[in-house]
């Protein structure tokens, strides 16, 4: 489990990952693809879970011979990886990936202005020592970024992003065939630190998401469940939370 809290008004916001169980600390409490099932009021969080518990050769033999050969093709290129994890990880390193995050919306024509957000929420999970950065470099210059929320057990995958146009000499199959790598690496390198599942951080089944998700299964993970949901514990935090739900109400009008 992975908890991270902060104070906003007095009241505590409490983040949790992965909880066994009710937390029972009083504030506003965001659960986070909880591995128990509450009474009410939640949703399902459908992903696909890798058991890196496994050898090695079973992990790449589950991938996709497509994907394999991919692989391959990636190491025949000299792809170079790197993987930080929150002790490695200094203010630059989050600076940089933050930069390259908006880029790769902003070549898919998205204005990101979240970046300042995102900062803050990588810092706080650095500190909590609960964060990794990976990265592929084509040429040596950064093609693909991978960052994930670390548990004791499980190794998250929290945002991917690619950009195709590092350098018009690097061709964008190439691009993808290092986003595949890097997930090899990934993989294998979270189950040298004793880690036993790699979450592939959703698969949703939406159009707007479906070849992310056929990406995703290609790498034969199995499907899971999880539950996200928020709850108010204690006094003032359960009348902040019936105010932000009226609030909520009006707005909805």
């Amino acid at each position: 489990m992975i908890k991270t809290s902060t104070k906003v008004h007095g009241i505590s916001m409490i983040e949790v990952w992965y909880a066994d169980e009710p937390i029972k600390e009083d504030g506003i409490i965001n659960y986070r693809q909880a591995r128990f099932c509450p009474k009410k009021k939640y949703t399902t969080f459908e992903t696909l879970i890798t058991d890196l518990t496994q050898e090695e050769e079973e992990i790449i033999a589950k991938i996709s011979k497509n994907g394999r050969y991919e692989i391959r093709r990636a190491q025949k290129e000299d792809v170079k990886t790197v993987i930080k994890t929150a002790k490695e990880i200094t203010e630059e390193d989050i600076h940089e990936f933050v930069h390259f995050f908006t880029e790769f919306w902003a070549s898919k024509g998205v204005i990101y202005t979240e970046g300042n957000r995102l900062e803050k929420e990588i810092k706080r999970y650095v500190e909590e020592d609960c964060f990794a950065i990976t990265i592929a470099l084509i040429v040596d210059k950064p093609c693909v970024y991978h960052t994930y929320i670390l548990e004791e057990k499980t190794a998250r995958l929290y945002q991917s992003a690619s950009l195709y146009r590092v350098e018009e000499e690097i061709p964008k199959s190439l691009v993808g065939m290092a986003n595949r790598f890097l997930h090899k690496e990934d993989m294998l390198t979270f189950k040298k630190m004793g880690i036993r599942q790699y979450d592939w951080g959703g698969a949703g089944t939406g159009k707007e998401v479906a070849s992310i998700t056929e990406f995703k299964k290609s790498f034969g993970g199995s499907p899971a469940v999880f539950y996200d949901f928020t709850r108010a514990n204690g006094r003032k935090a359960k009348v902040i939370d019936v105010l932000s739900a009226l609030k909520h109400f009006g707005k909805s009008k």
